[in-house]
């Protein structure tokens, strides 16, 4: 289970409040959606979750233990997708990243080889894999991007706008291996998306979020593309 008690941050320099004594919870095996205009703090809730940020007050908790005094314990179970593939050395090829990431992560070549054949063939990337990143489209930076998460298998996957770039086959792929990766490997998945159609097919929760707070939650059961939207557009706008 992931936990946000009463997470608060502020950019100083800004003045901006991105966190709002947030408190939320995601159970294991989930997969939830945080959707929310521009500003509206899911960056910096991400950010938070994986270190790269510190919140100015509350706690954070993987599995009962307060990551902000034992990140260096969780985060090779944790892969992170940044928006515009910001992950990615840009000048080194392909396969390098991969190799590169899944070492941070403690493992091998020879470990990683077999999933790094497997994933770039599913996701159509296996002939682009000496290619230096900078050369590559938008939407293979994205593939490439979403290919070093899922390599490792990890046990909480996160994605900031994963649909951004892809075609339609693409996106289709990707739910489809999303689904895989959470019944399979009981993986946790977070994501921060605008993309109402792919949320729709894949998510268990909607958690709408403004000012740094969750205004809404909306289930699986009864999301459907217009619901999303109505909601959303209800509280951005009031």
């Amino acid at each position: 289970m992931i936990q946000f008690k009463n997470v608060t941050k502020r950019y100083k320099k800004s003045k901006v409040l991105a966190l709002n004594s947030l408190t939320v919870d995601i159970q294991d095996n989930e997969v939830v959606c945080l959707l929310g205009p521009n500003g509206a703090g899911k960056t910096t809730l991400i950010k938070c979750l994986t270190g790269l940020i510190l919140p100015d007050s509350g706690e954070i908790y993987i599995q009962d233990e307060n990551i902000l005094l034992t990140k260096n314990m969780y985060m090779k179970d944790v892969a992170v997708v940044l928006e515009g593939a910001r992950n990615l050395y840009w000048r080194a090829t392909v396969r390098s990243n991969f190799h590169y990431f899944a070492a941070l992560k403690g493992k091998k070549a020879i470990e990683v080889n077999e999933n790094i054949d497997k994933y770039s063939k599913l996701f159509g990337i296996d002939e682009i894999l000496n290619r230096q990143v900078n050369t590559l489209s938008l939407g293979q930076k994205q593939k490439v991007a979403i290919v070093s998460s899922i390599l490792l298998e990890p046990r909480i996957l996160i994605l900031d706008e994963p649909s951004n770039g892809l075609d339609i086959d693409s996106k289709d792929m990707l739910i489809k291996m999303l689904e895989k990766i959470k019944k399979q490997l009981n993986t946790t998945i977070l994501i921060a998306s605008h993309d109402s159609d792919f949320i729709r097919k894949i998510v268990d929760r909607v958690m709408i979020i403004h000012s740094g707070e969750v205004k809404k939650i909306l289930i699986n059961d009864n999301i459907t593309n217009t619901l999303i939207e109505e909601e959303y557009l209800k509280i951005v706008s009031s």
